[in-house]
């Protein structure tokens, strides 16, 4: 079980440690290991969060919480820009590295955009319980630390993000190994703590560390050979100025 701030601080280093490793895989070109590395690093990143989320749980509104909690904001506005490069890096459409970095990076502006326009501002007035009309906090949930992030448009940002992570490499030509495999994963991450648990959205998207190790690996170079199709991996040329 990863429970606990500790066990968030080792898988944090680990996915350091793996983004180091993938982005030094010289077999790739500079591009696609800048996008699988930064993907890594990006979900490292939120189990370090977590682990100095711990001591100051529920402290919402002031010092450590509040700063953590904005930067927990941010974190998941950019996952988009995160996670669909790095997706796209195991097509061999040409194109689809460039292409999935500009949409990536136009939806992570957008969310990044609506995380300062009044919390008020909601579609179809729904009241989200992860994303939306509410102070930003990284609270003590039932088994693990959680979130609530104030931003406009909250069920965008939310489902703008779940199509980031599981959904965007299927735009892609010829990627539906690993695109079918982050689908599966985010469906894990997101619900199953849900449905089994009975925990907030907020807590579920916290109780990353069941998924976060086969997700990060999936990027590093010992696997890339089993999510591209074998028959097109020569055909693979990614460079952001194809």
């Amino acid at each position: 079980m990863c429970f606990s701030a500790n066990m968030s601080l080792g898988l944090g280093v680990i996915g350091f440690a793996a983004s180091a490793v993938t982005f030094l895989d010289k077999s790739e070109t500079f591009w696609v290991r800048v996008a699988r590395s930064y993907a890594i690093f990006h979900f490292s990143l939120m189990e370090l969060i977590q682990f100095f989320a711990y001591p100051v749980a529920d402290q919402c509104g002031y010092g450590t919480n509040y700063f953590l909690s904005e930067l927990s904001t941010y974190h998941i506005a950019l996952q988009a820009f995160a996670i669909m490069p790095a997706l796209a890096t195991y097509s061999p459409d040409k194109s689809a590295l460039k292409n999935a970095t500009l949409l990536g990076g136009s939806l992570s502006f957008m969310f990044l955009v609506f995380s300062f326009l009044p919390n008020t501002w909601q579609l179809f007035n729904l009241s989200p319980n992860f994303i939306g009309n509410m102070v930003s906090c990284l609270f003590m949930g039932k088994y693990h630390i959680g979130y609530h992030i104030s931003s406009a448009f909250g069920t965008l940002v939310t489902h703008g993000s779940l199509f980031g992570l599981a959904l965007s490499g299927f735009v892609w030509k010829n990627n539906w190994k690993i695109s079918s495999y982050h689908l599966f994963m985010a469906l894990m991450t997101l619900f199953m703590p849900q449905w089994l648990l009975g925990v907030s959205t907020g807590e579920a998207a916290a109780i990353y560390c069941f998924y976060s190790i086969p997700i990060t690996v999936s990027f590093m170079p010992y696997f890339k050979n089993f999510f591209t199709l074998q028959n097109l991996s020569e055909e693979r040329d990614y460079s952001l100025n194809s």
